[in-house]
């Protein structure tokens, strides 16, 4: 567990929504600066901070179950999907989906917005001596649309930074064998 700051915006009738998680005061001072420059009607009243203990994403989520927990969502029915005709690759990217949603937080990867990094595991496929398909982990980002760069991984598997694409890799390697090799 790690202290973080938490930077909360006032909504109307009570409501507060989470603007994001920051290592400082200062950068959650910053971020405010930067809402009010942008929105004339907001001011740093429509703000308030909080210290909380923070255990980190990537020790939340180390399962789809946990991504689904995260969340606050029911986990996919898998039985009842393969017996409606979903292939396990669209079950696979349908987990993927949830866990990078989980992993990214909140923060949302606008594929056109193309002053936003985005970044996404990035897989060295080849076959081994068997003839099996085995998928070796690097990771790759972009300055802009990932598809510049020839992904075949769309903006929802894209993430916010490179240390949880890396993760995401690492950790859901299996998910992402059975979207991107077909299976014969």
């Amino acid at each position: 567990m790690m202290k973080k700051i938490f930077l909360y915006k006032l909504l109307e009738d009570q409501e507060t929504e989470l603007i994001g998680r920051f290592d400082t005061l200062k950068e959650a001072q910053e971020k405010v600066i930067e809402f009010t420059e942008e929105d004339e009607d907001t001011t740093v009243f429509d703000f308030y901070t909080d210290e909380q203990e923070y255990e980190g994403i990537t020790e939340r989520v180390r399962s789809y179950a946990d991504a689904c927990n995260v969340l606050g969502i029911e986990p996919m029915n898998e039985q009842s999907m393969k017996a409606q005709g979903f292939r396990q690759d669209e079950i696979a990217r349908r987990k993927l989906e949830t866990i990078t949603e989980a992993l990214n937080e909140g923060c949302k990867m606008d594929i056109n917005d193309t002053d936003v990094r985005k970044y996404y595991p990035y897989f060295e496929i080849h076959e081994d001596a068997n003839g099996k398909g085995i998928a070796k982990l690097a990771f790759a980002d972009t300055d802009s649309a990932a598809t510049i760069t020839h992904a075949s991984i769309t903006q929802r598997l894209c993430f916010h930074d490179r240390d949880t694409a890396r993760y995401a890799g690492n950790a859901f390697t299996e998910l992402y064998e059975q979207i991107l090799i077909e299976k014969i």
